[in-house]
């Protein structure tokens, strides 16, 4: 597994708490991705592309001014 898919992983568990709300997230079912992480099974390039792309929107949205400007919004 290459670090940008490990750094993937960490992004996406960063941002939404928890791997079961990342595994729901993406559309992946929870054992899957536990089995991707512990690399118990090969991952497809097709699917470590998806979740580095997935990582790189949420690094996006955490990041964006609109985000920032729609977290003022929640707290008024």
């Amino acid at each position: 597994m290459n670090k940008d898919l490990l750094n993937a992983f960490a992004i996406l568990l960063s941002h939404y708490g928890s791997h079961c709300a990342v595994a729901r997230s993406i559309g992946i079912a929870q054992d899957h991705y536990r089995a991707m992480r512990n690399r118990r099974v090969n991952i497809p390039q097709r699917t470590a592309d998806y979740i580095i792309l997935k990582a790189q929107e949420a690094v996006e949205q955490q990041f964006s001014p609109q985000s920032a400007e729609t977290a003022d919004e929640a707290r008024l």
